[in-house]
């Protein structure tokens, strides 16, 4: 038995073998245990708190409620070892007509302005920033690598009066990159 820290798991069985021929020792761990002190469920439990708002302290704390006791610097190694893992995942597949949205979610301590852009042909988010879609200087800086990256043939967006700019400058990127409006 190994104790490890979760929200619902306290201990697992690990078993050990040993090959008879050359002697070599390696452990089997269940899904979701690694040998670390806490389950991939708390790593991602952390890196989420993070994400919807929490400071470290306040991860730590909550989790206390819970009984589970890490430290505030264990949940900054999730989050990190969670962005990690999304960076190696992301593949950059080409997309024909991009949709961009704005919308303002609340958290961080305030509504925060945030832009979307999603590939419309499958459907799937591309990329979120933290862009206020009534700046349009700061939504060409943001969009431009994503159009030089994707290969964006089309942008697509609401009726919003800022967009029309925005649109242009898309346009002007998009002809710029693959000669096509």
């Amino acid at each position: 038995m190994r104790r490890i820290r979760d929200t619902q798991v306290r201990e697992v069985v690990v078993y050990r073998y040993r090959c008879c021929r050359c002697g070599y020792t390696f452990r089997h761990y269940p899904a979701g245990i690694t040998p670390a002190q806490q389950s991939q469920r708390l790593c991602k439990l952390a890196a989420l708190m993070w994400v919807l708002g929490l400071s470290y302290r306040g991860i730590e704390g909550l989790l206390e409620v819970f009984r589970v006791r890490i430290g505030h610097m264990t949940a900054w190694q999730d989050v990190q070892s969670w962005v990690e893992q999304l960076g190696q995942g992301r593949q950059w597949k080409p997309v024909r007509v991009l949709g961009i949205d704005g919308a303002y979610v609340r958290g961080w301590g305030g509504i925060r302005p945030v832009l979307v852009a999603v590939d419309l042909g499958a459907g799937q988010p591309v990329a979120v920033g933290y862009v206020d879609e009534y700046k349009p200087q700061a939504v060409r800086k943001w969009l431009e690598p994503l159009v030089k990256q994707l290969g964006v043939s089309v942008s697509v967006s609401d009726d919003l009066l800022h967009y029309k700019t925005e649109a242009g400058m898309v346009a002007g990127l998009i002809a710029a990159g693959s000669g096509m409006v």
